[in-house]
């Protein structure tokens, strides 16, 4: 009789140790707001358990969405703020996040037509708080976001299995914790999902293979940036940049979008052909092959294709051809989408008559998009890129961004995205909360001076922001 006492009270502890280094439920008030007052998970610490591996372990069965936000909460909830130290047999206590119902657009997107979207740096998209900024985009009319998949860094952001990716610099994990989470939560929001692959300036691709570097007359590898150009003719180059698009389309992306699809445009000359027009024709046969498989390949997973060009390759001239390599009634065929970037602020001063062009966006982004749709031909979507930033610009605000999306309409575009490289869009959200409440008639006279619809829009735009920040 003893022996079985025995014998429960061993096989008593062991099912005790157990469940105390599993999940287990603990009932209190659900609060998202407050998580240490939120449903809860139980966590008996042992030898070995740090704050950082649990908060690992815990992110997806605790609901959170980035392990960072996981660890806070974590922190919160067992006063630990200010400590790492865990104590052996310590009740761990991991709040469990409820999320409120997603804002869903009420425009979704087809086929990539009619976007209206904005960019997420990769930093930003690894944390819970990018669905509140999403979920405000939203309600201001939004229905997309570009997301970087890797940026010139050649840091890619997403858990590829390809053996040339790499994460950046000093990072151990991709910056986005779990691609197929977000895209499922942005998915949930009724929201186009576009991937952004920065191609040939690719700064870890360049560390990594020196063979595949651009070199200049000197030998020396060519960079922009702190980040090395690498042979856009290059078949292992491509094949890299062609296997992630792949993976991104079969994680479900509905856009893969390629930006830095070009050659350099500071001087190198590396394949010089005697004259501009054999090397621009050069550059382009090389673009445009790259674009025309790329384009074959994700049709096969019915992922769309769009590309970011130059917004001057509007103009269709020799010289910047011969820089970039784009052209775009080349491009066209292989091309779902074209996105020109369309900054007033980038064009230098004098260009068309304009003593600075970022302070005539109206004109700039009208005429681009124009001269864009008359290249690219009735079958491809135009959408272009406009400024969210005030770089060169003498009176950057709300009205500024308005002005754009009314010329870029007016000039049939469809769709448009917003550009602010730190993800900061406030300003531009006041701006299409005052279109969305303005008259019905375009705020835009293409023809006028840029006061008159500054004038238009101030009283709308001022109503939207509220009152200065004291």
């Amino acid at each position: 009789m003893q022996k079985a006492t025995l014998l429960i009270s061993i096989l008593g502890g062991l099912a005790a140790a157990l469940l105390a280094a599993s999940p287990s439920a603990a009932t209190a008030a659900a609060s998202p707001e407050n998580p240490a007052q939120a449903d809860t998970l139980v966590h008996t610490v042992r030898s070995g358990d740090t704050l950082n591996a649990l908060s690992v372990r815990y992110r997806a069965p605790a609901g959170w969405y980035g392990q960072a936000d996981c660890l806070a909460a974590i922190r919160r909830a067992n006063d630990l703020e200010d400590s790492h130290l865990l104590r052996i047999g310590q009740a761990l206590l991991v709040p469990v996040r409820h999320d409120p119902e997603p804002v869903r657009t009420d425009q979704p997107v087809s086929g990539g037509a009619d976007l209206r979207g904005l960019y997420l740096p990769a930093p930003i998209c690894g944390f819970q708080a990018v669905f509140a900024r999403v979920d405000s985009f939203t309600a201001a009319g939004g229905n997309g976001v570009v997301i970087d998949a890797k940026d010139i860094d050649g840091g890619v952001s997403f858990g590829s299995t390809h053996p040339l990716a790499v994460w950046g610099k000093r990072r151990p994990v991709p910056l986005i914790p779990d691609l197929s989470e977000l895209v499922e939560r942005l998915h949930q929001r009724d929201l186009w999902v576009v991937a952004r692959l920065a191609l040939f300036l690719d700064g870890e691709l360049g560390r990594q293979r020196d063979d595949l570097v651009l070199r200049g007359a000197d030998g020396e590898p060519w960079g922009e940036r702190g980040c090395l150009w690498v042979d856009p003719a290059a078949a292992d180059v491509q094949r890299y940049n062609l296997s992630l698009a792949m993976e991104l389309a079969r994680i479900g992306v509905d856009e893969v979008q390629v930006d830095y699809v070009r050659y350099p445009t500071s001087g190198w000359r590396g394949d010089w052909q005697g004259d501009l027009a054999s090397t621009a024709a050069r550059r382009r046969e090389v673009i445009t092959g790259f674009v025309a498989v790329l384009h074959d390949s994700l049709q096969t997973l019915d992922c769309v294709l769009s590309a970011d060009l130059f917004g001057i390759m509007a103009w269709d001239r020799t010289a910047d051809l011969a820089l970039t390599g784009q052209h775009v009634p080349s491009l066209a065929p292989h091309l779902d989408v074209i996105c020109p970037m369309i900054y007033p602020s980038h064009f230098g001063p004098g260009f068309e008559g304009l003593d600075n062009p970022g302070d005539h966006p109206e004109y700039v982004v009208e005429a681009g998009v124009r001269r864009c749709r008359e290249q690219a031909g009735a079958e491809l979507l135009v959408r272009p890129w406009l400024q969210a930033f005030p770089w060169r610009v003498r009176q950057y605000d709300g009205r500024y961004v308005a002005v754009q999306v009314q010329a870029a309409e007016a000039a049939g575009a469809s769709g448009w995205c917003l550009w602010n490289p730190s993800g900061r869009y406030d300003v531009a959200r006041a701006g299409l909360v005052a279109l969305a409440a303005g008259p019905e008639r375009s705020l835009v006279t293409l023809a006028g001076p840029a006061g008159d619809t500054i004038a238009a829009l101030a009283a709308l735009v001022a109503d939207a922001q509220g009152p200065p920040a004291p």
